[in-house]
């Protein structure tokens, strides 16, 4: 066995250990407790806005926290189409890289069923239903025009970026006193999604091998793709702020909405962008593919760098 299909059979093994259920981490039944805060402060920057008030502030919270369990779901459709398409490139190749790829498509599936389930769950507890976006099929075909290794590295970015919110903000939530159930919820996320990790970076590292050229339009489309991250975010920002409008009853004047918006587009930047490029484990897995990788995103992150 050479020591990349051990690699591999490595997160094969960790991936059967940590494996879970969806029912036993998120019953059908379940209840969501809108008595409290859902996500850290750190993530829905809902704490400081002047023109909320404190229950404002709760509900702004809540919906953010539930966009945020959409993201994922929204995202991880391209992320199913990536780990399924390289899975199908080892087809009469390599078995053991195949089964691993295979693995990382049927969680990601998953883990769209969980939040999914969870955005439903919250939709029948909240004061109005949610408004969130539903063109994840045509994002996700737009980010597979671009190069494997470009969605490869983005997606790393994005992976690792759910372990810098687990570790900063919500792996210990004493002090916030969080919801326990969706902390659990990201944390069983996180178990899955650490193997993910190594394999887009072991699958990064195989066509490096064969194509070193490439780096440097791979992280021309990586820099493309967090513009187009960012568009995203800004527009559920705006469901956010009409769902938040129709809870409180009541429309926002011009300058409300103005800080509002400002607030919260540094909010979902900070958290979605800058966290993970500034993210320790994705610099050095760059660093490891290509000193030119990890060179361009220092370049790219001061503008992301919004907290």
């Amino acid at each position: 066995m050479t020591n990349h299909d051990s690699e591999y059979q490595s997160c094969i093994q960790n991936s059967e250990r940590v494996s879970w259920r969806l029912d036993d981490v998120l019953p059908k039944d379940t209840v969501i407790d809108f008595s409290r805060r859902i996500l850290s402060d750190a993530i829905t920057g809902t704490e400081a806005i002047g023109c909320l008030s404190t229950e404002e502030k709760l509900m702004l919270n809540q919906i953010r926290s539930n966009s945020y369990a959409h993201m994922f779901l929204f995202l991880e459709e391209y992320a199913v189409a990536l780990a399924a398409h390289r899975a199908g490139l080892e087809l009469h190749e390599n078995p053991t890289h195949m089964r691993a790829l295979l693995r990382f498509t049927e969680e990601e599936i998953k883990h769209q069923q969980l939040f999914s389930r969870y955005t439903s769950t919250f939709a029948r507890g909240f004061k109005v239903a949610p408004a969130l976006l539903d063109n994840q099929v045509q994002v996700a075909r737009a980010i597979m025009t671009k190069s494997n290794l470009g969605v490869l590295i983005f997606n790393l970015h994005m992976e690792l970026m759910t372990q810098q919110h687990y570790v900063e903000t919500i792996r210990d939530n004493e002090r916030e006193k969080l919801d326990p159930l969706f902390c659990n919820l990201l944390k069983h996320h996180w178990l899955e999604e650490a193997q993910h990790t190594r394999l887009d970076f072991l699958e990064a590292q195989k066509i490096i091998a064969k194509e070193p050229e490439t780096v440097a339009a791979a992280m021309a489309e990586y820099a493309e793709l967090l513009q187009a991250l960012r568009g995203t975010l800004n527009a559920q920002l705006q469901l956010d702020l009409q769902t938040l409008e129709k809870a409180a009853g009541r429309t926002f004047t011009e300058a409300e909405r103005n800080e509002l918006f400002t607030a919260q587009e540094r909010s979902y930047i900070w958290s979605f962008i800058g966290m993970g490029m500034k993210a320790p484990l994705f610099l050095s897995r760059l660093r490891a593919l290509s000193p030119l990788a990890e060179q361009r995103v220092l370049e790219l992150a001061p503008q992301y760098y919004c907290n």
